[in-house]
């Protein structure tokens, strides 16, 4: 995978773009994946999904149906104390709690001004192994 960033808000956040191998090179495959980063301490979690409240502007953003390259919404939930997220030494780096996606392609529109509550599925954790389960999907042509 290969990254870029934008410098101003446009709705996303990050572009990951596949590679592949040609030859001897490594080159862009083409497919690619646009996500959108939030982190939260105040979710609402229950046994099976993650409840957030979410910007109107970024859900509008992420549920556009007509764009090209496939948009997802990535969920850092982290621990209510800023302590307990983040230990770090020289033998280890562990980020605490879970990161989940979502894709929101399609969902309907709504009248909110400034937030709309969404749910996440706690299965959708985002992992390496989603990231490829995902870029397949991409690569398929499969909605997210």
């Amino acid at each position: 995978m290969s990254t870029s960033t934008h410098d101003f808000d446009y709705g996303i956040d990050v572009t990951l773009h596949e590679l592949t191998r040609r030859r001897r090179r490594v080159v862009l495959s083409g497919f690619r994946l646009d996500i959108q980063a939030k982190s939260t301490v105040g979710a609402q979690i229950d046994a099976e999904s993650i409840k957030y409240d979410l910007n109107v502007k970024n859900y509008d953003d992420l549920r556009d149906p007509h764009v090209p390259v496939p948009r997802i919404l990535v969920l850092l939930v982290l621990p209510k104390s800023e302590p307990d997220w983040l230990i770090q030494d020289e033998e280890v780096l562990i980020l605490r709690r879970c990161a989940y996606w979502t894709s929101l392609k399609g969902d309907e529109p709504t009248r909110n001004n400034d937030s709309i509550r969404i749910t996440l599925n706690r299965g959708n954790a985002f992992s390496a192994g989603a990231l490829s389960e995902i870029m397949e999907r991409v690569r398929q042509g499969k909605d997210l």
